[in-house]
Order: structure tokens, then C-alpha cells, then sequence
């Protein structure tokens, strides 16, 4: 079994390799001797590179979910996000180096965006959960891929930033945020407004339906076919 100390180690090389290479040479014998072990032990504690990184996403999850202030409960949902996901980028200010360069990876390669993608969603899906918002359901899937694009659009403004205050990243977590918000909001008026029409429908549906079953067993019906 893979040791804390090992896997820490393992992720600790890595992160290191990737601000230093190009995506494609970040291999994994090169992470095996960076982080002073076989690379038999690198097999058993990771799959690959995805893995690795999946593996980073999901210890800096914790440390968000772990620091969730319960005083700020009772705050409006969009003040609580803006919080969780703060202290999101302030747990990643050790790696701005690596997620710069993995971000200008991703613009080259597009299934490695796309495999980012799919990670940034199960970590915006629990930074959703964090901020105690409700991510279920196909509405709680458009919240969280709307999520992920709006952090990438603070991500690129917090890379440049070098304000120990932050004051710009924050005024671009802010804007994006009420932006989310405010689309969202015409869309679940736009569902509201649509839903008579659809229960309409459904009825309509439903009555064709039973009108259908009941000629089917009516005296005659079966030589008409």
C-alpha cells in the first residue's frame, strides 16, 4: 500500500514538473525519478498523469470543504460561493506556475481539455455543495458547467494577479458570479413561464393516449387495421 508520505511526495513532483514542461513531457518515469522512487511504486499508487492530477483536485477540494466557515451559513448563496470559491484559489496559490502552464496546455490539446473539463466539474460540483447549493438534477449539471467556465474566466485574472489583496481577482469572482446568477434567474423564469404549456401538452398527450387504447378494444376495431 502507497504511504501519505509517498503520495504526497508523488504529487509534490509532479506539480513540480508540470510548471516546468510542456504537458507532453511531463511523463511518468520523469515523475517516478523527480519523486526518488521506482517506478513500480509509481504504478501502484496512480494509473497515470490524469490520475495524479484527479488526485490533486480532490485533496484541494477537501481543504476547501474542510475550511467552510458555518458562521457565514445564514450569508446569501451567491455571498457563500464567492467565499468557497476564494478560498479555492487561495489554496491553489502555491501552484499558479502549474495551472498556467497546464491552461496553456489545454488550448493546444483539446481531449486534454476536455478530460479538465470533466474533472473541473466534479470539483465545482462539490464547491456548489460547500456553499450548501443544491447541484442535483439536470438544472444542478447547467449550474455546474456554468460554474466551470465563469472560474476559468477568474482563473486567467488571478494568474496576473500579484495584489497580495487580490482586489482584482475578486472584483472578476464578483461580476461573474451575479452574471451566473442573472442568467440563471431568466432561465428558471423562462421554465416557470413555459410550464403551463407543458403540463398542457401532457395532458393532451395523455388523453390521446387512453382515446387510442379504448378504439383498439371497441367491437370492429381489429379489421380496420
Amino acid at each position: 500500500m502507497t504511504t501519505e508520505k509517498t503520495r504526497k511526495s508523488i504529487l509534490e513532483a509532479f506539480m513540480g514538473l508540470v510548471a516546468e514542461r510542456p504537458w507532453p513531457e511531463v511523463t511518468m518515469a520523469a515523475v517516478a525519478e523527480r519523486a526518488g522512487i521506482k517506478p513500480s511504486a509509481l504504478r501502484k499508487a496512480y494509473d497515470g498523469r490524469m490520475a495524479i492530477l484527479a488526485e490533486f483536485y480532490r485533496r484541494i477540494d477537501a481543504e476547501v470543504l474542510d475550511g467552510c466557515d458555518p458562521e457565514i451559513a445564514d450569508e446569501p448563496a451567491l455571498d457563500r460561493l464567492f467565499d468557497v470559491l476564494m478560498r479555492r484559489l487561495d489554496a491553489l496559490e502555491p501552484y499558479k506556475n502549474a495551472l498556467q502552464a497546464i491552461g496553456r496546455s489545454a488550448r493546444r490539446d483539446p481531449v486534454f481539455a476536455a478530460e479538465l473539463n470533466s474533472l473541473a466539474l466534479t470539483s465545482q460540483r462539490w464547491m456548489l455543495t460547500a456553499a450548501g447549493i443544491n447541484a442535483s438534477g439536470v438544472r444542478g449539471l447547467a449550474l455546474t458547467q456554468a460554474l466551470v467556465v465563469a472560474y476559468l474566466k477568474v482563473m486567467r485574472v488571478w494568474l496576473k494577479d500579484e495584489d497580495p489583496g487580490k482586489a482584482s481577482t475578486m472584483a472578476a469572482l464578483d461580476r461573474e458570479l451575479k452574471r451566473g446568477a442573472d442568467i440563471l434567474g431568466r432561465i428558471d423564469r423562462a421554465d416557470r413561464w413555459f410550464a403551463p404549456f407543458r403540463r398542457a401538452f401532457a395532458q393532451r398527450g395523455k388523453r390521446a393516449d387512453a382515446g387510442s387504447r379504448a378504439a383498439r378494444h371497441e367491437p370492429g376495431a381489429a379489421a380496420e387495421v
